[in-house]
């Protein structure tokens, strides 16, 4: 293009922008503020970004719109390039949005209006969207698929930063129908971008509660016409809620069915309990069902995710601790179930158990090394697998820290009364029969309890609390006294809120039970619990013990020199310390090197000294300390620690 044409294109450009604004109604210029920026309702009519025409100033979207001039009698009106949405079939035309272009002659100049172009089936966008800082903006959107299934997914802004390509995808897996032509489909960023309806919400990235409010990716419970609260995220795959049958087939047919067995109603309880955890911002946990195969453990997690959702709403712990931590930042508020612990890799075992009961995602720089916000949750899960976090933990050559214990509650799956996972079982019917029974009632009838037990809370959210706080402290305080170490108070204090949901639902005529049949089964839970454990006190002691013994044994005989050895006596080759036999069996003198970096590896030496002093299993020196200083058979009186054969006796 030559420097003349191009000024000859931009003179007729001026020219016919002068001719328009010559044809445009007189207003003050405040009047075209205030129409420029006024709010469209939420079914929309726009013009398109790159087209001249005030896009949020169109209202009235069945029917084409056009500007009336003002000027000489010979003047008609001058239609406006905008988009339609056609919510009835008008004129032969099928319904959904359009996008109306305007005609021109070769001279560039406005004839009319060109034929409407359909751009996907009707997509109306109901609110705008921001969170409480004022940020994360967004569109909601809504409309209905093939089926007449009405969807809503609110919409973070940020999708329409690019070509428009990962939000279509998203609208074509709901269900929106949408051109196929390239050219056309790309308005359709441009349609929900320049729409500003009336309502404005608040929108949440996470679901559960929010002030009286409980969030679902789909659905709000509690919420208010003065603010509502809506959740954004970039797509809605991450929890596969879903209803099928009727609540009654799933009380009759699943709930009722499970009472009388412990872990079955435990099961039940925990679905229950995951939107009582925020409730009363208690810490989040695990519960995890150990037990070899066909014991029952997947039918337990399947009873449990019925309160959700089909049986697709288990998942699996096949996950990096990436994977899982976005897993468990959409079932904030909920039951996480996951199947099968072995499928974790071993060497991050340890660290996601922290990461899910501590609620926290890892801390991440964007690029200009500014930190991002962290991904939060608050929830509980139900986990099953044939060996324990424990043994995932020493399988990498980890240690098992007492924090993962008591954050991931090890129960084991086998009742003890010889049907497996179950205590009694239905007249005339074997384990099996029963669980298959229990498999195909779940997922038959399910999804209708979540939704029944949080319409329950948020009609009184403060009532419910208070009932709750004072069942779990009636129930914890039965379950162990003040006088219980701290670790085995905490574990109670979960089982207290399991039972007291399962205790809540039914006073709500949820789950077909008798009143304490909750109750009953956390306590049997607990004592099972306790009876794994060993021991009432703290874990960390008996960890330290059976450290020390584990040692000793694997290498009390080659690490460890005779105290009266022979001179033909094998060498020993990176001698720990001497050995003295004596009628109660042997004495070992650690050297303090030894003892620090090796015995006690993982733990604090001094912390172990104690213990073993405590337990007997250590000589004291006559100055008091825990070391002593023997005349070794070397000829040495190095400062050791000498474990005695008391030792194997507090075993």
């Amino acid at each position: 293009m030559t420097a003349e044409t191009y000024i000859r294109d931009l003179e007729a450009k001026e020219a016919r922008e002068l001719a328009l604004l010559q044809r445009m109604p007189r207003q003050p210029l405040a009047t075209a503020i205030r129409q420029t920026v006024r709010a469209a309702t939420p079914v929309q009519s726009t013009g398109d970004s790159g087209d001249s025409g005030d896009a949020a100033s169109h209202k009235g979207l069945s029917r084409p719109h056009v500007e009336s001039g003002s000027g000489d009698a010979g003047d008609r009106p001058v239609p406006r390039p905008r988009f339609e949405l056609l919510e009835a079939p008008a004129d032969g035309r099928q319904v959904g949005v359009y996008w109306l272009d305007v005609a021109r002659n070769k001279a560039g100049e406005v004839t009319g209006q060109a034929a409407p172009t359909w751009i996907c089936s009707p997509l109306q966008v109901a609110a705008m969207t921001r969170d409480a800082q004022g940020s994360a903006w967004g569109r909601m959107l809504v409309f209905s698929d093939r089926d007449g299934l009405l969807h809503r997914w609110t919409m973070p802004m940020r999708m329409l930063a690019g070509n428009g390509e990962e939000l279509r995808g998203e609208l074509l897996a709901e269900g929106l129908t949408i051109t196929s032509s390239g050219r056309d489909r790309a308005r359709l960023v441009n349609y929900i971008g320049q729409a500003r309806p009336d309502v404005t919400a608040r929108c949440v990235t996470r679901t559960g509660w929010h002030g009286d409010t409980f969030v679902l990716p789909r659905e709000t419970f509690g919420d208010t016409d003065a603010e509502p609260v809506h959740y954004q995220a970039a797509t809605l795959d991450g929890v596969t809620l879903g209803k099928g049958g009727t609540l009654a087939g799933w009380i009759g047919e699943v709930s009722t069915r499970c009472a009388g067995n412990a872990r079955l109603v435990l099961a039940v309880s925990l679905g229950f309990a995951g939107p009582c955890l925020d409730l009363l911002r208690m810490d989040g946990g695990g519960f995890h069902l150990r037990g070899g195969s066909s014991t029952g453990k997947t039918t337990a997690l399947r009873v449990a995710a019925s309160l959700f959702g089909a049986p697709d709403y288990v998942r699996t712990w096949r996950h990096t601790d990436n994977g899982l931590e976005g897993v468990a930042g959409m079932h904030s508020g909920l039951l996480l179930v996951l199947d099968e612990i072995g499928e974790l890799a071993p060497k991050i075992a340890g660290q996601t158990a922290y990461m899910l009961a501590n609620g926290q995602g890892k801390g991440r720089a964007a690029r200009d090394g500014s930190p991002r916000a962290l991904t939060t949750w608050r929830l509980l899960f139900l986990s099953s697998g044939e060996v324990a976090l424990s043994d995932l933990v020493t399988q990498a050559g980890g240690k098992v820290c007492a924090g993962q214990e008591v954050r991931v509650i090890d129960l084991p799956a086998d009742a003890g009364a010889g049907h497996g996972l179950f205590d009694v079982l239905p007249y005339d019917m074997t384990a099996g029969a029963f669980a298959d029974s229990l498999a195909a009632a779940s997922a038959k009838h399910h999804g209708h309890a979540l939704p029944a037990f949080l319409n329950a809370l948020v009609a009184d959210p403060a009532k419910a609390r208070d009932a709750l706080a004072k069942l779990r402290d009636t129930i914890a305080a039965e379950l162990a006294s003040d006088h219980a170490d701290g670790q085995v108070r905490r574990v109670a204090q979960r089982f207290a809120l399991v039972a007291a949901a399962g205790e809540l639902a039914t006073a709500y005529r949820l789950t077909g039970w008798q009143v304490d049949e909750a109750k009953r089964a956390a306590a049997a839970c607990f004592r099972a619990w306790m009876e794994g454990r060993g021991t009432a006190g703290a874990s960390e002691p008996a960890a330290m013990l059976d450290q020390v013994r584990a040692f000793l044994s694997a290498h009390g005989e080659s690490r460890f020199t005779a105290w009266h050895g022979e001179p033909g006596d094998r060498v020993t080759i990176n001698r720990a310390g001497f050995r003295k036999d004596g009628p109660d069996g042997p004495a070992y003198y650690v050297e303090s090197e030894a003892f620090k970096r090796e015995v006690c590896a993982g733990f604090d030496a001094g912390a172990v000294a104690k213990v073993l002093a405590g337990a007997g299993a250590l000589q004291v020196g006559g100055d008091g300390r825990l070391t002593c200083k023997p005349r070794l058979p070397d000829g040495r009186s190095p400062r050791v620690y000498v474990i005695t054969p008391a030792l194997w006796g507090e075993a």
